[in-house]
């Protein structure tokens, strides 16, 4: 099967293989970065705090710890998922087993399942968060001066929580229906936000605002993530494009086999008419 839109003809398993490369890298470095900011480095600040100010911050480290855990733990399932990937997308030539035999592109429409489902709870959770601001905004400081400008920025929030929101929903809605368009409108997007993040890593740069080495790892990075999550789909959109030829080939075969059935069970009748034609129906 080639990957020909949005890529360039590229094999299915090459793609695959790809795309396992690429997912087993970038957890690892998941792994690392969450390891190191929320499980080295607050122990490490803890020897230069002092020992009367430690036990009022235990709470700020109970909430690191719980969000390096599930980060982590996020992180090693990306992991387990990109090296079951490598290991279906290889041909088995050598006769060796693989860890879970499935095939890819059901692999491929798990990824990108999870890829929305993430999507979605994030744009649910900044939601609600928006929400809740602007209801403790309106409730307990009151509308003048800096918290007006506090609340439109939170209604500006929720509007961009809810944009974030409808995109991952029609990816998770396409998949189910098989909609290609829907998987497109989605892919688009990611585009759009590709290039709306690589322009403002840029203008940080160029301000000054971050360190020249940082902002360019940074960059490569996230540019490597995004990559990745729109190749997934990419990719299973292809296959739902394939799909739905085939699904619509085989429609008109079994039609053409249904006519073709029934004009040969009708016997063709002879009208003869005086000193005319015969004509045959």
């Amino acid at each position: 099967m080639k990957i020909s839109r949005f890529c360039w003809n590229m094999e299915l398993s090459s793609a695959a293989l790809g795309l396992g490369i690429c997912g087993a890298v970038i957890s690892i470095i998941s792994i690392g970065i969450f390891t190191y900011f929320f499980f080295i480095w607050p122990q490490i600040l803890l020897l230069f705090i002092p020992g009367y100010v430690a036990p009022t911050l235990q709470y700020m480290y109970a909430i690191v710890y719980v969000i390096g855990t599930i980060g982590l733990l996020l992180s090693l399932g990306w992991l387990l998922f990109s090296i079951i990937l490598l290991n279906n997308a290889k041909e088995d030539d050598t006769g060796r087993k693989r860890i879970i035999k499935i095939s890819v592109k059901r692999i491929i429409k798990i990824g990108s399942f999870i890829i929305g489902t993430i999507q979605t709870v994030l744009g649910c959770v900044s939601a609600l968060a928006s929400i809740g601001y602007i209801i403790q905004l309106a409730l307990g400081v009151g509308i003048g001066g800096v918290a007006t400008i506090t609340l439109v920025l939170c209604f500006l929030w929720l509007i961009i929580s809810i944009i974030f929101l409808i995109f991952p929903t029609l990816l998770i809605y396409g998949m189910y229906t098989k909609s290609s368009k829907k998987l497109k409108t989605w892919i688009i997007f990611q585009f759009i936000l590709w290039g709306l993040h690589i322009v403002y890593r840029i203008c940080l740069l160029s301000l000054g605002f971050t360190n020249l080495i940082t902002g360019l790892l940074t960059l490569a990075f996230t540019c490597i993530f995004y990559m990745y999550i729109t190749g997934m789909v990419i990719v299973h959109y292809n296959i739902i494009l394939e799909e739905n030829t085939n699904d619509e080939h085989g429609w008109m075969n079994r039609n053409f086999q249904v006519i073709n059935v029934i004009a040969l069970k009708q016997k063709p009748t002879v009208l003869y008419l005086p000193n005319l034609f015969m004509v045959y129906r």
